[in-house]
C-alpha cells in the first residue's frame, strides 16, 4: 500500500460515476483531498446488503491484521509497507492457519 495519495472527484461526480442510490444526508466529501493517507477516513463505495444497491460511505484506510481483536490493539502501529527481506518471518504478514 502508498504511503498517500490525492483524491480529486466530489460526492456527485462520485455517484454519477458508480451509479449510486440515495446519498447519505448530511454526507460531505470536499472535491479535492491533496492527503489521501491510512488511518484517514475515505469514501468507499459497497453494496448495500438491505438495500441491494451501492452506497458512499467514509471508512479509515489502512490494514489491520488477523490477530488483532480490536483497532486500539493495533493502534501506532504501521502496515503500509513490507520489507521482502522479512515478508515471511513477521506475524504481520505471516500465513494465518486455517480453522
Amino acid at each position: 500500500m502508498c504511503g498517500s495519495h490525492v483524491r480529486r472527484s466530489d460526492r456527485q461526480r462520485t455517484a454519477e460515476a458508480f451509479h449510486l442510490g440515495k446519498l447519505p444526508v448530511g454526507f460531505v466529501l470536499p472535491p479535492w483531498d491533496y492527503n489521501v493517507a491510512p488511518t484517514t477516513h475515505q469514501p468507499v463505495i459497497r453494496n448495500d446488503k438491505e438495500a441491494g444497491e451501492r452506497e458512499l460511505v467514509l471508512m479509515r484506510w489502512g490494514l489491520v491484521p488477523h490477530f488483532s481483536r480490536s483497532l486500539a490493539d493495533f493502534k501506532g502501529s504501521s502496515t503500509i509497507n513490507a520489507r521482502a527481506d522479512t515478508l515471511m518471518s513477521r506475524a504481520m504478514w505471516g500465513q494465518t492457519e486455517q480453522r
